[in-house]
This record gives structure tokens, C-alpha cells and sequence, in this order.
């Protein structure tokens, strides 16, 4: 299987900064990537509950990689942008794979 050019982490705040919890890849396609970020619940700022943050990942050359955007969420919208990442990802991947 090809090396996906796109990624989601997920990353909770822990003493002296930020720990991945998760990370699941999406593919190449760009336009479906940010189709996926612009349906996830949460907003751009970590606030009050906000914590959790997940941020979309642009893998480049020699394992160059550059954070595209960002989403800070509570634990019950990490749990429905967690449902929608898997759905997306279980589309594009497997499409992906039938095409090859």
C-alpha cells in the first residue's frame, strides 16, 4: 500500500505539553482531506473543555511533514469527529486500494 500524503493526529494535553493519542491516515486526495476537516466539530482556539486538538498533516519529501490546520474539541466531539475520521478514512482507503 502507497504511503498516504495525508494524516490526522490527535493530541491531548498531558504535563509539559502534548501527547498523540491518535493518528489515522486519509489518503491523497486533497480536495476529500479538506472536505473531512471542514465537517469536524470544535473550533480553531483551545478553550475552557477544548483541549483535545486535532490537527491535519501534509506528509512532503524525506519524511518532511507540515501541520495544514487545526481543531480544539471536547471528549464527546472528539467522539463524533473520531466516528466521521473512521468512516472517511474506511471510504478513502479502501478506494484507493480498488484502483490499484
Amino acid at each position: 500500500m502507497k504511503k498516504s500524503d495525508y494524516h490526522i493526529e490527535v493530541l491531548m494535553p498531558c504535563r509539559g505539553g502534548q501527547v498523540e493519542i491518535a493518528r489515522f491516515d486519509l489518503g491523497s486526495c486533497s480536495s476529500i482531506v479538506h472536505e473531512l476537516f471542514d465537517e469536524l466539530l470544535g473550533e480553531p482556539a483551545s478553550s475552557g473543555k477544548r483541549l483535545l486538538r486535532i490537527n491535519l498533516i501534509l506528509n512532503g519529501a524525506d519524511a518532511d511533514r507540515r501541520q495544514v490546520r487545526s481543531v480544539y474539541c471536547t471528549l464527546d466531539e472528539l467522539a463524533e469527529n473520531t466516528k466521521a475520521i473512521i468512516k472517511k478514512a474506511f471510504r478513502v482507503l479502501n478506494m484507493e486500494n480498488s484502483i490499484s
